[in-house]
């Protein structure tokens, strides 16, 4: 049996045709592009590309909140359904940078810039079908899940030392995940 299980194959074995974001927007490595274009393809190739774009802000929640910078079009995907449609495929290669900055690799929008602030994410969630209270909430369920990340990451599946959280702390104890918290209570 596997250690993991890979979100491409189906029953069998039988591979589900996979595409990169960079696929999709049929861009080359070197170009630079934003989630609301993602989002705007999505609209034209996702079978469910409104649940899909809630499903993609989440994840823009919880890579500020982690400090997850290494977000790129490579680094998001899709998976074929039928008839030249696709889903958003789940979530993958999601690391915490306590090192880094935290500012997202790939903009939001050419006119807002690269995602710093859960203020900036929140005043963009419309353009994810999200309206302000959805937003909050889906906000709300990012922090219950990285709320406990110590707890977690000392945890037997995980196994860090108290000294490796400590050295991880800045990825997830900071200002942001603070501004989070006073939003959502």
């Amino acid at each position: 049996m596997p250690v993991i299980s890979r979100f491409d194959r189906a029953a069998q074995n039988g591979r589900i045709p996979y595409l990169s974001a960079a696929s999709m927007l049929q861009a080359s490595s070197h170009e630079e592009h934003n989630y609301t274009e993602v989002v705007d393809v999505m609209n034209s190739r996702c079978i469910a590309a409104k649940d899909d774009a809630r499903h993609l802000w989440r994840r823009l929640a919880y890579n500020l909140l982690v400090t997850n910078v290494d977000d790129h079009l490579q680094n998001l995907g899709f998976l074929h359904v039928a008839n030249g449609l696709y889903r958003l495929a789940p979530a993958f290669d999601l690391n915490p940078f306590p090192d880094k900055d935290r500012e997202s690799k790939m903009w939001l929008s050419d006119d807002i810039g690269p995602i710093t602030s859960v203020r900036t994410l929140l005043q963009q969630a419309a353009y994810f079908y999200l309206d302000p209270p959805a937003a909050l909430t889906v906000l709300a369920k990012v922090l219950a899940a990285v709320g406990d990340w110590r707890h977690e990451a000392m945890s037997a599946a995980v196994g860090l030392t108290a000294a490796e959280v400590e050295d991880f702390a800045p990825a997830f104890e900071h200002a942001e995940l603070r501004a989070a918290l006073e939003l959502v209570s």
